[in-house]
């Protein structure tokens, strides 16, 4: 359905393009990096790697602007797996993988997308740690989204039949998110999300939430509340970020909390990157601990190029010690 409204959605905007103003480009990030992973717990494996500091994918984009100010857009894009030559974070993932949608923008009126959309809680938690939206060695992201649904919430970060709505950033650097997804797939169950994030200047402050809930009259239910303050500040000689994350689910009767705290530091030509994490989930027969650090270097080559060491130091309560690293190089365009 999704391949449909996109293919439809490009099909009416070029019926305007006599009239419009077009814009259109490509974009994406390329990364790959080489080393030893292990999660809490597991076996280490030396391999190659597609998101050691960012998710590798290319996407393409079209807008039309027109004379009473409204921008109509298309959006497509899909992850790749160099370490398999193929697309997708992995084997269930559609071509599509990633944000994949259509939007309807004016600047006094907000943005309107309709599609497969990222979920806002995984672009605060992006935004407000070190290793921003690095899943292979972000702490915050491990814990949050990661490490099963004792732990992490439920459901994934990109969200089908979704539609999502954010206001104009106002002139005092407030500005709302909200989105929704109704999924009759095998995880049929609907998911509702937001975000209020205050900018300015070298400070920022977001508040999120996230309700998950899912009945495909197989699994247990999933009725998943999830609430995150995040902040960063820049005080020039490093850049420090802080978040708190509170997960309830009541289908299993469990809950989670997971503080992390985190650092940028300019140090010649690159930056120093530090973050830990820490998680405690419980429930009636859950009683877990997670910690999670890690430790990176990365270095601007030059333009989009960016070379890069990683380390990353994982602990659950009862199980064998986790170490990972990888040494890598991430091209922007």
């Amino acid at each position: 359905m999704i391949r449909r409204l996109g293919l439809a959605a490009l099909l009416f905007l070029l019926s305007f393009a006599a009239r419009a103003q077009l814009d259109y480009s490509a974009f994406g990030t390329l990364d790959l990096s080489y080393g030893r992973f292990e999660n809490s717990g597991a076996e280490p494996r030396y391999r190659f790697n597609s998101n050691s500091l960012s998710a590798s994918f290319v996407g393409a984009k079209a807008s039309y602007g027109f004379e009473n100010g409204f921008t109509a857009g298309i959006n497509l894009e899909t992850f790749l797996r160099f370490q398999d030559l193929d697309y997708g974070r992995n084997e269930e993932d559609p071509f599509l993988s990633r944000n994949n949608f259509v939007s309807l923008q004016h600047n006094d009126y907000g943005l309107l997308r309709i599609g497969r959309l990222q979920s806002y809680l995984f672009e605060t938690s992006s935004r407000f740690n070190a290793f921003g939206n690095s899943t292979g060695f972000s702490p915050a992201l491990k814990h949050i989204f990661l490490s099963g649904n004792l732990e992490s919430v439920d459901g994934d970060f990109y969200w089908d039949r979704a539609v999502s709505y954010s206001t104009p950033r106002f002139e005092n650097g407030l500005q709302g998110n909200f989105m929704y997804a109704l999924d009759s797939g095998k995880t049929r169950g609907d998911y509702a999300g937001g975000s209020v994030v205050f900018s300015r200047g070298v400070f920022a402050l977001s508040v999120a939430a996230q309700n998950v809930h899912i009945n495909n009259g197989i699994d247990d239910k999933v009725d998943e509340l999830t609430l995150q303050v995040g902040s960063t500040y820049n005080f020039g000689f490093a850049r420090v970020f802080g978040q708190y994350t509170h997960m309830d689910d009541k289908g299993n009767d469990t809950s989670s909390r997971q503080a992390t705290v985190g650092v940028s530091v300019p140090l010649g030509p690159g930056n120093v990157l530090a973050q830990i994490a820490r998680a405690t989930s419980k429930g009636p027969a859950v009683d877990r601990k997670h910690t999670t650090t890690s430790l990176g270097y990365v270095y601007n080559y030059e333009g989009g190029l960016d070379i890069y060491l990683l380390g990353q130091d994982d602990r659950v309560s009862n199980q064998t010690r986790g170490v990972s690293y990888a040494a890598g190089v991430r091209y922007q365009f």
